[in-house]
């Protein structure tokens, strides 16, 4: 028995007992971050479904609204207090600024596609609500999103019903290459937003200025504030003698 059957034999019970509601709830949970076996049992119903305990109906709407409900939750929670708690831990406004320009224009793709992955899966509501992605445009994304990675993996599962296990192996390799780059991604993010602006030197400007003119010095004032007159030697003659 594989990894992947051990844990749809251990989640089969907890469906037969409590049924769609345990869909539900570990659906929307997962999609608001908090790590949840939702994927698994939502495949546990699926194959259910495919026996005949379940309805395949039920079990597509089911995880579908607890998804998007999930997502929502998580949206807003991020909406409410990542961003503040971003700025106390000290990333700028302008690092936050460009942040959410970048998602605003790629989150439409991580919102679509995010859910078919550990991590993303929890964390892409999150990380939209912080960036302050508009929320008309994120649920039309996550509507589209969800109803995707729903109708995939249950009729996936529901359809192949015993071959249920060659597909969760192929997703197995791939899953693991999603996550690295998702983290190292995250990682960058990360450090992106929380390193701080390296000091750049002062440099002085020095402007050349042309020297100043010395002028010469006032005459010295007299006793009644006039300026006392210079004194010269009388002009005398060389050639000059006494008649």
């Amino acid at each position: 028995m594989t990894g992947f059957e051990q844990m749809l034999a251990e989640v089969v019970p907890w469906l037969q007992r409590y049924g769609y509601a345990a869909v539900a709830l570990a659906v929307l949970l997962e999609g608001a971050g908090i790590p949840f076996p939702g994927a698994i049992l939502t495949g546990g119903a699926a194959l259910l479904a495919g026996r005949g305990e379940m309805s395949l109906t039920a079990v597509l709407l089911t995880a579908w609204l607890a998804a998007m409900a999930g997502d929502n939750l998580g949206y807003w929670i991020g909406r409410g207090g990542g961003r503040r708690l971003l700025l106390k831990a000290g990333v700028s406004q302008c690092r936050l600024a460009r942040f959410d320009g970048f998602f605003h224009r790629y989150g439409v793709w991580l919102i679509l596609f995010g859910r078919f992955f550990d991590g993303t899966r929890q964390l892409d509501s999150l990380v939209a609500g912080s960036a302050h992605m508009p929320w008309p445009r994120f649920a039309l994304a996550d509507i589209a999103g969800t109803a995707l990675w729903v109708s995939t993996w249950v009729l996936a599962l529901y359809t192949l019903d015993r071959h249920a296990a060659p597909l969760h192996h192929l997703l197995a390799h791939i899953n693991p290459w999603v996550a690295g780059t998702a983290l190292v991604v995250l990682a960058s993010t990360l450090y992106w937003l929380f390193r701080r602006n390296a000091p750049q030197p002062r440099t002085l400007h020095v402007e050349q200025t042309a020297p100043a003119r010395t002028l010469p010095p006032e005459p010295r004032a007299a006793g009644d504030g006039r300026p006392e007159p210079s004194r010269r030697k009388p002009w005398t003659s060389k050639h000059s003698g006494n008649p």
